[in-house]
């Protein structure tokens, strides 16, 4: 039985049917939530139906021992009353120091420039009762992203945690339209925070003074709050087509740009993924960084039926830690993360060479059997034994884990299944979809897919002829996703070209392959736009850094090649060979001696790590950041134009998808040599094969 519904005769030349969700086959959510309109209505919707319950809560830092507490919490009443208050402030705020709106939207910014933290939510919330939008701040990708968000969403008014501001006062000469700055943290230093930690009332009022000569007030969200109780204004809550959030891009072609999110396309995601995972009052653990809309769409989402949310204490290498502490039900995870936890794990469980290790796998094999048989995801014996220490370092609560943002090894996604006993789900949604594109079912625990549409979204494939992938195609149909539906964004910030070229009429033009499985399952397989995301969630041009590598002396032309799959880039390297013999002969032979054949020198093993070394010297030269370093090279003593006539376009562009064919086994072979370099026995210990004979 197929999982998606295909609308009877919906196809068009060159496009495959429309796919649905298999309980909405009308495209629509059924009018289940019809009556909540906005992202403020979902939390007003939360506060009448669970008054006074935990809602937001984070660990306290205690400075004297630099240690984090337990979760401390305040309830949806005390989050409604301080969004009452807070928003009150912000008005009188605005009304002074940012009283237009914003010329290219026609409505007033707020900045949020922080890691994930109560104040975060309860800010954007307050932004939502006072009619303005959210700008979540990026502080990821060194110096100048902030600046830029700030300066193209041209923002007034910023709420920060205290250790941005020193970064923001010293570099106010390249925001010039920050009028007013609002600190989360008690400028007075009287309530610890993990981010006031290297703060004193002296260096604050040396902040002070710096923000007066530059003309921009400064001041903390109590004060704001208190002038909020003192001069109480009516909410005016935003309506569902009004701006609720302008969320960066990650760049993947070029320059950001900002994603136009109206409440209406941001409650329409959130809803149907309530819709899909039906779940009931959950506690949630938010870490993804709130600037991206994943995390958000999944607290509004949970949000629905009732959710405790525990913020991380901002450190990412002790999530374990947090977790411990705050015990979740519900967990959304990107695969570097889980990736990272898994090898941890895994060595001292299926890989480690000892009667646990033994036993370890006897165990996981057993389980796998019974998921993949049943759909059983307990096992009384196996998990009291083995499972349990496992599930303790998350918590020992996770009924589900939701992953996406990139791929996930279906042996990673299978473990955590059985060493959790939980869904662990995976899904697809862009910026573009504010999260929301498909979903596996809960009581799916196949792997290697990104499940079906979500309720009430609509997804056909359209043929990219000159990749070779056609909605023709068998097993199953291949080409580039498409998605429509009320959640698809409104545009980007100023720029009426780009928004254009991602629309094919009413339908966003993801620039992601996928293709349909045999089961009705969507699959992602490919980009279109000559782009790689890295399994790290890392978004890469090649073209670029192949320029920049093909600098040096001894590389004739250069290929970068990465996939979702992956942490790391590989390349297939042509040398120069009047440079490269010569250097290439003192390794192998010793001065003048050795081989002058460029065959054998570019398949010895000690010349290709030295011409790693010599990328990454290069790299490190040019400033390429980490992530566009080169980990391995396969060095092709033939130059591309004579090992293919296909390589080139008549224009003598570079065809990709020719050239990753041509040299796929090789770069097999490289990450084969990489992960053994890494890790030699995790994923093998662990594959689904060895596991059924263990």
């Amino acid at each position: 039985m197929s999982k998606s519904y295909a609308v009877p005769s919906s196809e068009l030349p060159g496009y495959t049917a429309i796919y649905r969700h298999p309980d909405y086959k009308d495209g629509t959510h059924n009018n289940e939530y019809s009556d909540i309109t906005t992202l403020y209505e979902v939390f007003q919707n939360l506060v009448k139906t669970r008054p006074h319950s935990d809602f937001l809560g984070a660990r306290p830092y205690f400075p004297e021992s630099s240690k984090f507490g337990p979760y401390r919490w305040i309830t949806t009443t005390q989050a409604q009353e301080i969004v009452d208050n807070f928003g009150s402030g912000l008005d009188g705020l605005f009304e002074k120091y940012a009283p237009e709106p914003n010329e290219s939207t026609g409505m007033q910014p707020l900045g949020i420039f922080s890691v994930n933290r109560p104040e975060w939510l309860l800010t954007e919330l307050a932004a939502f009762r006072t009619g303005r939008y959210s700008v979540g701040v990026i502080d990821a990708s060194g110096v100048g992203r902030a600046e830029f968000d700030m300066n193209h969403s041209e923002m007034h008014v910023v709420v920060c945690s205290m250790d941005k501001i020193t970064r923001m006062l010293d570099r106010i000469k390249y925001t010039p339209r920050i009028r007013a700055i609002v600190s989360m943290d008690r400028l007075d230093c009287s309530k610890p925070h993990a981010s006031t930690q290297p703060f004193s009332p002296q260096t604050i009022e040396k902040l002070k003074q710096k923000a007066r000569e530059a003309g921009v007030y400064l001041t903390d969200m109590d004060q704001v709050i208190q002038d909020g109780r003192t001069n109480p204004t009516e909410a005016r809550p935003s309506k569902p087509e009004d701006l609720c959030t302008l969320c960066y891009s990650s760049g993947t072609a070029g320059a950001q740009k900002g994603v136009l999110a109206t409440h209406k396309s941001f409650v329409y995601a959130a809803r149907s993924a309530a819709l899909a995972m039906r779940f009931g009052p959950q506690t949630y653990f938010s870490y993804i960084p709130l600037y991206h809309v994943f995390d958000r769409y999944a607290v509004y989402a949970i949000m629905h039926t009732g959710i405790k949310i525990g913020f991380y204490h901002g450190d990412m290498q002790a999530l374990l830690e947090d977790m411990q502490q705050l015990q979740p039900t519900v967990l959304t995870i990107i695969p570097h993360v889980l990736n990272r936890v898994y090898d941890r794990i895994a060595q001292a469980s299926v890989a480690a060479d000892s009667l646990s290790g033994s036993l370890s796998r006897k165990a996981y094999a057993a389980k796998l059997r019974r998921i993949r048989n049943n759909g059983a995801l307990t096992h009384s014996f196996w998990d009291k034994l083995i499972f349990s220490k496992i599930s303790a370092l998350f918590g020992g609560r996770v009924q589900t884990m939701i992953c996406g943002s990139a791929y996930l090894d279906p042996r990673v996604q299978d473990f955590f299944r059985a060493a959790l006993s939980c869904n662990v789900i995976q899904g697809y949604g862009q910026t573009e979809t504010m999260a929301g594109g498909t979903i596996q079912q809960r009581s799916d625990t196949s792997s290697n897919n990104v499940g079906v549409p979500n309720p009430g979204v609509d997804l056909r494939l359209r043929s990219i002829p000159e990749m070779s992938y056609h909605v023709t195609d068998t097993p199953g149909p291949r080409g580039e996703l498409l998605v429509r539906a009320p959640n698809v964004f409104s545009g980007y910030l100023r720029d009426a070209e780009k928004t254009r070229e991602s629309m094919d009429g009413e339908w966003l033009a993801t620039g992601d392959i996928a293709t349909v499985n045999p089961d009705g399952s969507f699959s992602i397989i490919d980009r279109v736009k000559n782009v790689i995301k890295t399994a790290q969630a890392m978004w890469i041009e090649p073209e670029p850094l192949e320029s920049t590598y093909a600098q040096h002396p001894m590389i004739k032309n250069i290929f970068i090649y990465g996939s979702e799959r992956e942490r790391e880039l590989v390349a297939v390297a042509v040398p120069d060979p009047a440079s490269f013999i010569p250097w290439a002969r003192k390794l192998v032979g010793g001065g003048g001696g050795g081989s002058e054949n460029i065959d054998e020198l570019c398949a010895d093993l000690k010349v290709r790590a030295a011409m790693v070394e010599e990328l990454k010297l290069l790299a490190a030269r040019n400033n390429v950041p980490r992530p566009g370093h080169i980990a391995a090279v396969h060095l092709e003593p033939s130059p591309f134009e004579s090992v293919s006539s296909e390589f080139y376009t008549i224009t003598l562009k570079v065809r990709r998808h020719v050239v990753r064919a041509h040299y796929k086994g090789a770069f097999a072979a490289l990450y084969k040599t990489l992960s053994c370099n890494d890790d030699p026995t995790v994923l093998t210990l662990t594959s689904a094969s060895s596991a059924e004979t263990l």
